[in-house]
């Protein structure tokens, strides 16, 4: 009976005051599709985030050697890795799919020289993996496969003082163990805005890259773009059935 009664004396009270009811009403209301509104931006503007970040160099998935991914070794190798991401270009009916290889050399100019990150690329397709292709602010993107040619950052390029046309000296260690030497031309010099990849990242043909480091053919990663973050699991699951 007490509770019947403080149910009929709120419910009186409340429209007592009508106006006040319903501003009060409304602001609840009001917060409530703001708090769900506001949540679902965040979450999206992070997929989109980690989405970008992923397209601007790594890919949404990778091929790699076993235990690559922690220690890095240049010994650690994919074998054919050209063939074999043909291969998974036709499981998946999708030119996103680019082979990589990864190795470090002292690059040196006349007057500098600095370490660097050498990556040998697939020009046909990095371009739909990668957005660094997209970025080249002086200059071109590598064309030929098999030129001595290299792309290289914004920052590393005013480091080292060279534009493009000018020559660069690579010397580091090759996959057999001999040293890997060579003399290539700046095509291109990009700009990402990441300082570390302006700083420290250069590409040439992946053709290029297996002569000079002795690599017969093989690589590191097949970097592979998917349309967005769901369809990841989905492109996972064919690789595997095409790489077992």
């Amino acid at each position: 009976m007490a509770g019947n009664i403080s149910v009929r004396l709120a419910w009186r009270n409340l429209w007592r005051h009508s106006r006040r009811t319903w501003l009060t009403l409304g602001a609840m209301v009001f917060s409530n599709v703001l708090l769900v509104f506001m949540i679902a931006l965040q979450q999206g503007s992070y997929s989109m985030m980690i989405d970008n970040s992923l397209r601007a160099f790594s890919g949404h998935i990778q091929i790699q050697a076993e235990g690559y991914f922690d220690e890095q070794k240049m010994r650690m190798v994919v074998p054919n890795i050209s063939s074999l991401a043909a291969s998974v270009r036709e499981t998946l009916t999708a030119e996103t799919v680019a082979a990589r290889a990864i190795g470090f050399a002292m690059a040196a100019s006349e007057e500098r020289s600095f370490g660097i990150q050498i990556t040998g690329v697939e020009p046909a397709f990095e371009s739909l993996v990668s957005t660094i292709p997209g970025l080249v602010s002086e200059g071109v993107y590598l064309k030929d496969t098999m030129a001595s040619e290299i792309v290289i950052g914004k920052v590393l390029a005013r480091n080292l003082k060279i534009e493009v046309g000018d020559e660069l000296t690579l010397l580091g260690g090759g996959f057999d163990g001999s040293i890997a030497a060579a003399i290539v031309t700046v095509v291109g010099i990009f700009e990402t805005g990441m300082v570390d990849l302006d700083r420290g990242v250069a590409q040439i043909p992946l053709q290029t890259f297996q002569d000079v480091f002795t690599m017969n053919g093989a690589g590191h990663r097949i970097v592979i773009g998917a349309p967005d973050l769901d369809y990841c699991s989905y492109v996972a699951g064919a690789i595997v059935g095409c790489c077992g």
